[in-house]
């Protein structure tokens, strides 16, 4: 394989010259850039990716990391496979390749920074981190590649985001559930600090204050967003509070599905005893022995414009808003009853 300083040497240049005519650099005179080039195509020469890479800091490669708890296993997620297809696809066919990066949020610390510290990235997708938007933010904030997040909002200016509208998720899901005629609604899904939760819980609590509804500590749920955290939570809730609750909103399916599991251990119906729905409207849920109402989610819009956003950013031709949120639609199925009159 013929290499720069072969090149050069036919070319009668040095090897830096040689190297700053064929990568376009500034500072070559026209005639040299003209006999470098010529001793290229004479001795058949292929840059280097990787090596140019390294130098221009173009790689063509784009990380995406997927992160969450200790105990998260990807493949129990198909909101992740959804994403992860749409952003792989359209970052392929515009000539980028996706390296995917599968982390704890306990390692987040260290390995976000090592990624992007590589050399071997151009920019950064990050999907599913369950860290705080504080300290999230302080993480991303010295990270000296562009980063984008995805389904969550930005924590902090800078950090590029493309998400649903989560807070319109929990009031619209919230409200749905207050025309059937609910009155006491429990909320499953609170994660402190997180916004993707912060936001969905502010759209459930403003759409029960807008109907004249009390909102109840005691009927808001904590919840990983991942299912275990659903049936561990609602089993606690319907073992402590006094008033059952008629109707359930979970902030997203998985934790549904969890919910699902453990009313049925409680022997409690669905919907006859406690409608519920969910939130992502993620494949087969028309399936279940009883069909989940959920809030549907666009995952797949949200990778394509996630990785074009990333491609137009590092091409200068960027025109998408730095922060973009995507409508949320109801789809109703039979986990959800009108209350009797």
């Amino acid at each position: 394989m013929t290499t720069i300083k072969e090149v050069a040497k036919l070319a009668g240049v040095a090897v830096s010259t040689a190297s700053n005519a064929i990568n376009g650099n500034y500072g070559v005179k026209k005639e040299t850039k003209q006999k470098v080039i010529e001793a290229a195509r004479k001795l058949n020469y292929v840059p280097n990716p990787i090596a140019q890479g390294l130098v221009n800091r173009n790689t063509g490669n784009i990380s995406i990391i997927v992160s969450g708890p200790s105990s998260f296993n990807l493949f129990n997620n198909p909101v992740f496979f959804e994403v992860l297809r749409s952003i792989t696809q359209t970052l392929n066919t515009a000539g980028y390749q996706a390296h995917l990066n599968i982390i704890t949020t306990e390692d987040e610390e260290t390995e976000i920074p090592r990624i992007a510290r590589s050399r071997y990235t151009d920019a950064m997708i990050l999907v599913g981190s369950r860290r705080n938007d504080i300290d999230l933010a302080q993480l991303l904030g010295d990270i000296d590649i562009p980063v984008l997040v995805v389904i969550r909002s930005s924590p902090s200016s800078g950090v590029y985001a493309v998400s649903s509208d989560h807070w319109n998720c929990g009031y619209k899901g919230t409200e749905y559930l207050i025309q059937l005629g609910h009155k006491e609604i429990a909320f499953l899904g609170a994660l402190p600090g997180v916004s993707i939760a912060d936001e969905r819980l502010a759209g459930y609590r403003e759409a029960l204050e807008d109907h004249g509804l009390t909102y109840r500590d005691s009927l808001v749920i904590e919840g990983d967003f991942y299912q275990e955290s659903g049936l561990t939570g609602i089993r606690h809730m319907l073992r402590q509070v006094l008033r059952k609750p008629t109707a359930i909103f979970a902030a997203n399916d998985l934790m549904a599905l969890g919910a699902l599991e453990g009313m049925e251990q409680e022997g409690i119906r669905v919907p006859e005893d406690i409608s519920i729905m969910g939130s992502d409207n993620i494949p087969n849920l028309h399936l279940l022995k009883v069909p989940l109402t959920t809030i549907s989610t666009p995952f797949y819009e949200i990778g394509r414009l996630a990785s074009e956003k990333i491609i137009g950013i590092l091409e200068g031709k960027d025109d998408l808003p730095e922060k973009i949120v995507l409508p949320s639609e109801l789809r109703v199925r039979e986990s959800t009853k009108r209350m009797s009159s």
